[in-house]
């Protein structure tokens, strides 16, 4: 027994030194098939990583469930609960209302190390305040405070330790550590010490500031729990079981089953691309070891007839695979985790910061276990075929079997060499039809991602989300405490000034706001009761929205209703006639600004449902505002961009708009909630330039939206599918090439006896050379005629189905892929044969007769 082994071993190893081009291209195969491998489970791995953190970013911490405020004594009974396994603490103060902080809500707080970790707000530079003076920031807030990120510097915030009054207090506090901001997050933390909050918190009674509506001196917590499952349920027995049913235990949505199912979506394509690329590697190994077989499948012959068995033949042809795995795949590891760290940031976009590369054994162990599966796999059947081989097969061996039972064709018109290379394609039909079938998919599915990226209309996206070049705010319309501030000076007359000496200014809008209480007219009573009585609405706002179904009963009730009145000109009447805005009424620009008339906006989303009675007036109606009448001239459908923001701190029900010189004789003190402007192309950068430069130098609250930003962060969003999309279908596309490859070498291989005996009675190696190129050129032509058909097809009804209900698509059809692929699928018919064709002639006709002795 140990002879035999060491027989089988001494042939191996020789069987492997005889075989190097075969060894360095398998070794390649190996390789690649590992790199895809590697890549692709540090990618999928490091997308889930990444997602996970940033929903958690986006919850604002990552513990299982938060509180809302409560006392010592609240905190005390939940955080000493069974279910509860660890648990951070807070204690909040206030929130920073500095000018400089318009628009971003600051917390003042202190917090323990869990707590603030928790929140991704523990300074990675310095440390958590100790001393009553010290504060932590993150960068967001020092930013916006225009303050460099330097330990040890004096910062000032203005809080009110009342709520209910305008008395502010102003802290100074030296920087005793900073972190990155979570741009995700609601808010940013100040974390000061307790000696601070034992400072302003004495003599305070903690039930009683609960009971006024105050925060100071209050206490929130993070939990975190053994176990992720079912935390809205633990959370109430948590409550249930201290007695405590007034105070808020909410889970984190992180861990919603939701989530979950959106990065599995997120996942799969991944999961696809893995089952592709084991197709893909199955195939370039098998290839070379169906090829090695083929070349010495009398060699094969010859030991079995020296007696070696069928389990020793196999042993010998995977012998030599673990040889080339113990050297492909380390190599294939390597160099697919560095190629996966290179591709996670151009892959996975969209998280708060740059994505990190995931960094797991695991992801070795299964690329590699993968991997060796995959050569093992590959080398089944050629092993199978060495197993069963016996001398006089190996002599008779071609490229059709042995078991051919196909008759003889006969002929009057004579050979030809064109038709000697189609029949050849008959020889193994099965073969053919995967080569055709597998190229056919992988150029269908190429153009149909293609045809289907091509239909995005990023101007229909864009008409969505911006209605102009750029767009600047007030400060206060994006502010998380308080209402909107009519009055602000964010806009200011120089930075107005400013933008209208801009070279290359097209359009301007200016838009105003004001919130007011309307005394609602019958026709609109009846409108609002009657849309909000259809489809069960009233019904589900009451068991989801206490409050919006309180302020609803209350305006039913006394007939008046917070209401918005926006003022309008410039641009912003263009967009109210584009892309079907009009539901109800014209609208005409001249008739509108010359006064008298009015337009009302219609509920969100109402020009995606079937047309319906609107919240509001009826086109004709008349409408009385500030003691003056107008007429409805037609309802316009909610715009994002215009109404954006916050605006009362009571639900409003109804939108007016009249033009902006109208609205300034109503309102002449009211400054501009918006400013939108358009600019010639080349001259964005300039304007961009400029607004940074305001922000910096003038007022750090200013928040602008430029619509190229926009562009370029979809553009990133949506890079990954794209990319992906492209990368499944050139997969297929490579797999089918390799079966082409597969089957002109086999087959060439295979007939060396075949072409030997056909050269000797005539045919010239010209005429031997034609005929393979032929070969080839019949796979390409048939290939494309398949995917011409087949791709007209499928852009012109699939693809155009699935973009038909997408309101960001205008389908276009086009074919360009298979127009490109077309000269390289057959410059790879016309190479791949004349390499082939130039290997063998390597052997004289004679060598090859006498091959078979």
């Amino acid at each position: 027994m140990k002879r035999q082994k060491s027989m089988i071993r001494t042939l191996t190893n020789r069987s492997f030194k005889a075989n190097e081009t075969r060894n360095l291209v398998a070794v390649a195969a190996i390789v690649l098939t590992t790199v895809m491998f590697t890549s692709l489970f540090v990618l999928s791995q490091s997308m889930v990583e990444n997602l996970r953190n940033m929903n958690f970013q986006q919850a604002g911490y990552n513990s299982h469930l938060s509180s809302g405020i409560m006392t010592d004594a609240d905190a005390e009974k939940i955080t000493t609960h069974e279910a509860v396994r660890d648990f951070g603490k807070s204690i909040v103060v206030g929130i920073a209302e500095n000018k400089e902080l318009t628009g971003q809500q600051v917390e003042i707080r202190s917090a323990d190390e869990t707590y603030a970790r928790s929140s991704f707000s523990y300074p990675t530079e310095g440390t958590m305040p100790v001393r009553e003076n010290e504060i932590a920031l993150d960068t967001i807030t020092l930013d916006k405070l225009g303050l460099p990120y330097e330990l040890g510097q004096e910062i000032t915030l203005q809080w009110r330790k009342d709520l209910n009054s305008e008395e502010t207090t102003a802290s100074t506090f030296t920087l005793s550590g900073y972190w990155d901001g979570n741009s995700a997050a609601m808010a940013s933390m100040a974390w000061v010490s307790e000696a601070f909050v034992q400072s302003q918190c004495a003599g305070i009674d903690q039930a009683e500031q609960l009971a006024n509506g105050q925060v100071l001196g209050t206490v929130m917590l993070h939990l975190d729990l053994y176990s992720d499952s079912n935390l809205e349920g633990t959370a109430e027995q948590i409550l249930a079981d201290t007695g405590l049913s007034h105070v808020s235990l909410s889970p984190n949505a992180a861990y919603d089953s939701t989530i979950n199912q959106n990065i599995i979506r997120e996942v799969l394509p991944m999961a696809i691309c893995m089952v592709l690329v084991f197709a893909s590697g199955y195939l370039i190994i098998y290839n070379i070891f169906q090829i090695s077989v083929a070349s010495n499948i009398r060699f094969y012959g010859r030991l079995k007839t020296l007696g070696a068995t069928k389990r020793q033949l196999k042993k010998l042809i995977y012998g030599q695979a673990n040889r080339l795995s113990l050297i492909g795949i380390p190599v294939g590891l390597v160099s697919g985790y560095l190629l996966g760290a290179v591709l996670v940031p151009v892959m996975i976009t969209g998280t708060a910061g740059e994505a990190k590369t995931a960094v797991n054994p695991y992801l070795f162990i299964g690329s590699a276990l993968f991997a060796y599966l995959t050569v093992l796999i590959s080398c089944m059947k050629p092993a199978k075929i060495a197993g069963k081989v016996s001398p006089m097969e190996a002599l008779r061996y071609t490229d059709a079997g042995t078991n051919s039972k196909r008759k003889t064709k006969k002929s009057t018109g004579g050979a030809s060499i064109p038709k000697m290379a189609l029949a050849n394609l008959g020889r193994n039909k099965k073969r053919t039809l995967t080569v055709i079938c597998s190229l056919t998919l992988g150029l269908v599915l190429l153009s149909c991602v293609y045809a289907k990226n091509a239909s995005f209309d990023i101007d229909k996206y864009m008409s969505q989300m911006v209605i102009s070049d750029f767009e600047v705010e007030d400060s206060s319309i994006s502010s998380t405490f308080g209402t909107y501030n009519p009055y602000g000076t964010t806009i200011s007359p120089e930075l107005v000034q400013n933008i209208e000496g801009l070279p290359g200014l097209g359009a301007t809008g200016c838009l105003y706001s004001q919130v007011f209480t309307h005394k609602i007219g019958a026709s609109a009573l009846r409108n609002i009761q009657t849309y909000y009585n259809a489809d069960d609405r009233l019904a589900y706002i009451e068991a989801t929205d206490t409050s919006l179904a309180e302020a609803y009963h209350e305006m039913i009730h006394s007939g008046e209703c917070t209401s918005i009145l926006y003022g309008i000109d410039g641009l912003i009447l263009d967009t109210f006639t584009q892309d079907g805005r009009i539901l109800d009424g014209t609208f005409d620009k001249k008739k509108f600004l010359s006064g008298g008339y009015v337009v009302m906006e219609a509920a969100t989303g109402a020009e995606d449902s079937e047309k319906e009675t609107q919240p509001t007036y009826s086109v004709g109606d008349t409408v009385e505002l500030n003691g003056q009448q107008y007429e409805v001239m037609a309802i316009v459908a909610d715009i994002p961009t215009i109404t954006e923001g916050v605006n009362s701190s009571t639900q409003d029900f109804l939108s007016f708009y009249l033009p902006a010189d109208t609205f300034r004789a109503m309102y002449p003190d009211n400054t501009l909630r918006k400013l939108f402007f358009d600019v010639a192309e080349e001259y964005h950068p300039q304007a961009e330039e400029i607004l940074i430069q305001y922000r910096h130098d003038v007022d750090k609250s200013l928040n602008y939206t430029a619509k190229s930003t926009l562009i370029a962060h979809y553009q990133e969003q949506t890079r990954a599918n794209t990319v992906m999309g492209f990368a499944i279908s050139l997969i297929i596309a490579f797999v089918g090439i390799l079966n082409f490859i597969n089957s002109m070498v086999t087959a060439i291989v295979s007939r060396q006896k075949e072409f030997a005996m056909i050269q000797s009675i005539g045919m010239t190696k010209r005429q031997l050379r034609r005929m393979l190129i032929d070969e080839g050129l019949y796979y390409a032509g048939i290939t494309l005629l398949a995917s011409y058909a087949l791709g007209a097809v499928a852009v012109g009804i699939g693809v155009r189905m699935m973009v038909a209900d997408d309101w960001t698509a205008t389908f276009h059809f086009t074919l360009l892929p298979l127009a490109i692929c077309t000269p390289i699928l057959i410059l790879f018919a016309i190479v791949i044969p004349y390499i082939c064709f130039k290997n063998l002639e390597k052997q004289s006709i004679v060598e090859r007769l006498r091959a078979t002795d």
